[in-house]
């Protein structure tokens, strides 16, 4: 088998999709720490499950604790990473094809198997670089709403975050 490279401009291309899905993984990761946070924080338990970290982030926020003058804030950011978990899965365990359409644009196809009943699917995703990009920069403003009212809330009822 040759081993043949990619022109280089391909190789551009799937730097730019690698380098964009590093960014929206390290957007929900540090979403997904500062759940556990709070849990640590607050209630001195680490949950691992995401359900379990948001369930127990809400209670906290909803019951009559430190984390309830900041509820009307903090419950919908703390829901909406649900938003972000789909496409968090295609990054994180979908494998990448550099493709074109029927049209000859430029194309990422992620592939990930599924468990459908009884039975694994092979689903696919298509995305152009633009596709991606704007995933990113959506993430991006979910995860920096989320940090500042942590950063916020942290700093109001004297929490240290680093340590």
């Amino acid at each position: 088998m040759p081993n043949e490279q990619p022109e280089g401009w391909v190789i551009e291309h799937v730097d730019r999709a690698a380098y964009l899905r590093g960014r929206y993984l390290t957007s929900y990761a540090q979403c997904e720490f500062l759940l556990a946070d709070l849990s640590v924080k607050f209630d001195s338990r680490f949950r691992y499950p995401l359900d379990k970290r948001v369930n127990a982030a809400k209670i906290m926020a909803e019951s009559n604790g430190p984390l309830n003058a900041y509820s009307s804030e903090i419950v919908p950011l703390i829901e909406g990473i649900y938003a972000w978990t789909e496409r968090r899965h295609w990054f994180a365990h979908g494998f990448l094809i550099f493709t074109k359409d029927a049209q000859n644009r430029h194309l990422f196809e992620f592939r990930r198997y599924e468990q459908r009943g009884d039975g694994l699917t092979l689903c696919t995703w298509l995305a152009t670089v633009n596709d991606l990009q704007d995933a990113v920069d959506a993430i991006n403003r979910y995860c920096q709403a989320f940090v500042e009212l942590h950063r916020r809330i942290y700093l109001e009822l004297g929490v240290e975050s680093g340590k």
